[in-house]
């Protein structure tokens, strides 16, 4: 591949977590390919490092069903002339980055007018719904993966795919300071402090939001010097979370409502409470004991539990391959059973620093550079090209 040649490369982020892999990746490529030009759906980050955004990538980061449907015309209409675009352009190369409702189909169009398609962060496949692999290979050329038991699963499927690590597991620290962040947040060292984390979408927080004030009441009975803080992503979910402490008489409770700074409370806490998902990636990292829970409605429940591969859903547990984190569920997720196994991790100091250093053993295993590895394998398919 002749590096000094104009390459013209699309890329396409559809929310913030992207925005930061999309912009490491750029970076790392321009180190590789100084005359590449990078274009298409890129949030701040990803513009600061140098792509020329022609939507707003605020566009595509709605989430809540009920949201996506009151915007889907607009995101269809985004995709259909970006298709168009792309195809009458031709750039050498598409990327991609998450958001598969919207890049997946985007891709196939692209694939099948032979513009090779990179796709960077796997679907959960391995935890549910294997069967969009079929779809997944209509529309990728190659894909980049975050964690390591997932590149298996896509060489069996017959994709091309590329275990590059987590960006996230750079970002964190080896050794997170407890002291030295409680310190920056004004917290007392005897404090008991719990981060209380019940979800990025307003969806989760509907959903949650009663069991996780509920929880801490019966908490602050048990530890009187209790401290709960609670970041949220934005406005309406704290309001949402507001309205459940006034409607529980809680306003009394020592909870301490933060805009974002999510990594600092996981970090100055004792004991994590949080909603299953990618922030139990960000809860282990900070080296911090989880108890992890969910609450659907009962016909989803039933819908997705017939569809789950494993018996975990909390990605400490499915990068240990086994339960090394509590995981209460739909019926079992009330706030006694909660109480109990929170109680239990504050209470055992011994258990506390054993999972400590579990988690330590998971964090630096996706520590391998993830953006320069990502870099290699987008070269690669530009040189098999060539």
């Amino acid at each position: 591949m002749n590096t000094q040649a104009r390459l013209r490369i699309a890329v396409v982020a559809g929310e913030s977590s992207g925005d930061l892999l999309g912009s490491q990746l750029i970076l790392a490529l321009k180190k590789r390919l100084p005359h590449a030009e990078f274009f298409g759906i890129a949030g701040p980050k990803m513009q600061a490092a140098g792509c020329a955004s022609v939507v707003p990538m605020e566009k595509l980061a709605v989430r809540g069903y009920m949201e996506v449907i009151r915007h889907l015309p607009e995101l269809l209409r985004i995709r259909r002339q970006l298709k168009q675009q792309l195809l009458a352009d031709k750039p050498d190369l598409f990327i991609g980055i998450d958001a598969p409702d919207f890049n997946f189909g985007l891709e196939k169009s692209l694939k099948q007018a032979g513009i090779p398609t990179i796709h960077y962060v796997g679907p959960s496949v391995w935890a549910w719904r294997s069967e969009r692999l079929k779809k997944i290979g209509q529309c990728v050329s190659h894909m980049l993966l975050l964690f390591p038991f997932e590149e298996k699963i896509y060489q069996d499927a017959r994709i091309p795919a590329s275990y590059v690590g987590h960006p996230l597991a750079e970002i964190f620290p080896e050794v997170p300071d407890q002291l030295a962040v409680r310190e920056v947040l004004d917290i007392p060292p005897q404090k008991a402090v719990f981060a209380l984390l019940p979800g990025s979408r307003q969806s989760e927080v509907s959903m949650l939001a009663a069991l996780f004030v509920e929880t801490a009441k019966k908490l602050l009975d048990r530890y009187p010097n209790a401290l709960f803080l609670v970041p949220f992503v934005t406005r309406e979910t704290r309001l949402l979370f507001e309205q459940e402490i006034w409607k529980q008489g809680a306003q009394a409770l020592p909870f301490r409502l933060m805009f974002g700074h999510a990594h600092e409370a996981m970090q100055a806490a004792d004991v994590i409470l949080l909603a299953s998902g990618t922030a139990t990636l960000e809860a282990m990292m900070s080296r911090r004991p989880m108890v992890v829970t969910y609450r659907l409605s009962s016909l989803t429940y039933r819908i997705v539990k017939r569809k789950l591969r494993l018996p975990y859903v909390s990605l400490p547990n499915v990068l240990a391959e086994r339960f090394i984190v509590p995981e209460l569920l739909q019926d079992d997720a009330t706030s006694d059973n909660l109480l109990q196994v929170i109680s239990n991790l504050y209470d055992d100091k011994r258990l506390a620093t054993a999972l400590s250093r579990r988690f330590a053993d998971l964090h630096l295993g996706l520590r391998c550079e993830a953006a320069e590895r990502a870099a290699d394998a987008v070269c690669s398919v530009l040189g098999a090209r060539a």
